[in-house]
């Protein structure tokens, strides 16, 4: 498998919630120059917050920084079947209505945006969610939306995750047309079971323990013009 040497190059992955970087991103996770891990506290599982600050103790790359926000509790927050993308990410509009959740995730998209733009000068790659969230996590989807938002003042190549699933693939649609360039790389099995165990003996793991990873992961590119011609563009689906 080619991989084009400059692409890890002043590189930069940058991921919602402790693990994500495992889960979505191990093809990058240990090639990047830096991976940048946003949340930390959740008031719907009270207990990571402590989880998680012990996870970064003896974390097993020195690479990553945490930018230690809470999360603005938005997993429930979204109707799926009828999704609606917004300036800050997506609406929280499933029933019933949570408007103080839907004020903490759209006041959670500037917060994010200062944090993430003094992360990104200088960068020239950045690797991060993709604008359906993966599998289908609001958060995912504001994050993606900020880095997107911040590409055209920063300058830099931005690369989404290729992972996908049925609740977010009707979401998914609505950008894939607009992404035409990809790169294929293989997943690290090893870092993956590495830093799982870790997450786990911390109490801090949040995905399924039986999970397995696929043996690659596809990069799609966000030029911020689609492309002339279609395109051939693999995913990843997981099933939730």
């Amino acid at each position: 498998m080619n991989i084009p040497p400059e692409i890890f190059q002043a590189s930069v992955l940058v991921v919602a919630h402790p693990d994500d970087e495992v889960l979505w991103f191990s093809s990058v996770l240990a090639r990047v120059e830096r991976a940048i891990i946003c949340y930390e506290d959740c008031d719907d599982l009270p207990e990571i917050g402590a989880a998680r600050r012990r996870a970064m103790t003896d974390y097993p790359l020195s690479t990553v920084a945490w930018l230690r926000r809470p999360e603005p509790g938005s997993v429930e927050g979204a109707d799926w079947s009828a999704a609606i993308a917004t300036p800050y990410g997506m609406a929280l509009n499933a029933e019933p209505a949570d408007e103080p959740r839907a004020a903490r995730y759209r006041s959670a998209y500037d917060v994010l945006r200062a944090d993430v733009r003094a992360q990104l000068r200088g960068a020239r790659h950045v690797f991060t969610h993709n604008p359906w969230g993966e599998y289908g996590h609001p958060d995912h989807v504001q994050l993606s939306r900020v880095v997107a938002d911040l590409r055209p003042e920063l300058g830099f190549r931005l690369w989404y995750s290729s992972y996908v699933s049925p609740r977010s693939m009707a979401f998914a649609a609505r950008t894939l047309p607009e992404l035409g360039t990809h790169l294929r790389l293989p997943t690290d099995a090893a870092l993956v079971a590495r830093i799982k165990a870790h997450y786990q003996r911390c109490n801090a793991w949040t995905w399924h323990p039986d999970h397995e990873q696929f043996a690659d992961e596809a990069w799609l590119e966000d030029t911020g013009t689609p492309p002339a011609t279609g395109a051939v563009l693999p995913l990843h689906c997981v099933m939730t």
